[in-house]
């Protein structure tokens, strides 16, 4: 995760999205990918991409099929597989069919990669004076962190792609949530260090704290672990609307110590059978699949088990713009339970409170601006 103490913009627009390296060839990658383009309406759609800092922050319009950003032709190539595998998950999705958990963690897998192409292509784009130098691409950033997923549909056959979350000030330092809808469904997806480790009982950090300064900046420090020994309901504090399917997924973090024997932050015993039980069935580092209801939390660790729709009724069933505004209500949920440890000479200053302020204020604003749209069903 970074946390760009002063950063808004790259400070170098021609790199990979995938690696960070620069690219040899004028590849280009569709952040959003073009068959989703076509299957939500046409792709030449003109729409608004942020705000142009020099130029008065005024709106960026261009169409959907230009949403795009350089990427070396070896990663272009070896992620358009991840494309291939995820195509008929969300078709299926739209269909309302039921889905192995395998389809839902190569939609995680696939959603890391569009939520951190947006943010870096936003960052691009948007030339914002304040620069940054990101510690992450795409490539080392699926399946590297805590997951989720809520899926919510709405009726009727409306056709259209809308991104929640990536016009944030939040986002543009922490792209740890966002929302994408695709015509008639709706995917919230959150992911970061150790989200939901301790409430799907396995190993997590006691402290977490955010570097500010030294030659460690914006990177995260783990302090102590702690280990539950049940699965939490609700697993996490998230206050959603009920949706359709709601899962996590916990990964664990490769860790050195020799304390942990494990292999992984916080596993100090090789054979733990308790962990065993909620670790996906052939792969150590991935957590199982954790089904987040009302009244109890399912575990699936064989990656064929079918996940099929929940039933979302009467009061329980919430409006586009209500999801919406959840996005950003999540978004302050994460960006608040982040620590900051000051390396000396190093030290907050009036600055870096206005802008926690700013960050803060801008996306509650958000939030709101949704909360009190028009009350018409989508």
């Amino acid at each position: 995760m970074i946390e760009a103490r002063n950063g808004m913009a790259l400070k170098e627009n021609r790199l990979c999205v995938f690696c960070g390296k620069t690219p040899d060839t004028k590849t280009r990658e569709h952040v959003v990918p073009y068959w989703l383009l076509e299957i939500t309406g046409d792709p030449l759609r003109v729409v608004t991409f942020g705000q142009n800092f020099d130029r008065q922050k005024q709106p960026i319009r261009y169409s959907w099929s230009q949403y795009i950003a350089p990427a070396c032709d070896p990663c272009n190539n070896h992620f358009s597989h991840l494309e291939r595998r995820v195509k008929p998950t969300v078709e299926a999705l739209l269909r309302r069919e039921a889905l192995p958990a395998s389809a839902y963690i190569t939609l995680l897998d696939w959603l890391d990669k569009v939520r951190i192409g947006v943010w870096l292509l936003r960052h691009m784009i948007e030339k914002h004076p304040i620069k940054i130098t990101p510690n992450f691409h795409i490539a080392s950033r699926i399946a590297e962190k805590d997951r989720m997923l809520a899926v919510y549909t709405f009726d009727g056959d409306g056709m259209g792609i809308n991104l929640f979350g990536s016009d944030s000030l939040i986002f543009g330092n922490m792209p740890s949530c966002f929302g994408l809808r695709i015509n008639n469904i709706l995917l919230l997806n959150v992911s970061s260090d150790f989200f939901c480790s301790r409430g799907c009982g396995l190993p997590y950090p006691k402290s977490i704290k955010l570097l500010m300064g030294g030659p460690n900046q914006g990177t995260l420090k783990f302090e102590g672990f702690g280990y539950a020994t049940e699965v939490s309901n609700p697993i996490t504090n998230l206050d959603l609307f009920k949706p359709v399917v709601w899962i996590y997924q916990p990964i664990k973090l490769p860790w050195e110590d020799p304390i942990f024997r494990g292999g992984f932050y916080g596993h100090v015993n090789q054979y733990d059978s308790r962990l065993a039980a909620r670790t996906l069935q052939g792969n150590a580092r991935q957590g199982a699949v954790f089904r987040q209801y009302a009244d109890r939390v399912d575990v699936f660790q064989d990656p064929s088990a079918m996940i099929a729709f929940d039933n979302v009724v009467g009061d329980d069933c919430a409006m586009i713009k209500d999801i919406a505004a959840s996005v950003y209500e999540a978004q302050i949920n994460l960006f608040n339970a982040i620590q900051h440890e000051w390396i000396e000479p190093e030290k907050p200053s009036d600055f870096d409170e206005v802008l926690r302020k700013l960050k803060l204020d801008h996306t509650g604003e958000l939030a709101k601006m949704y909360r009190d749209a028009g009350q018409h069903r989508p």
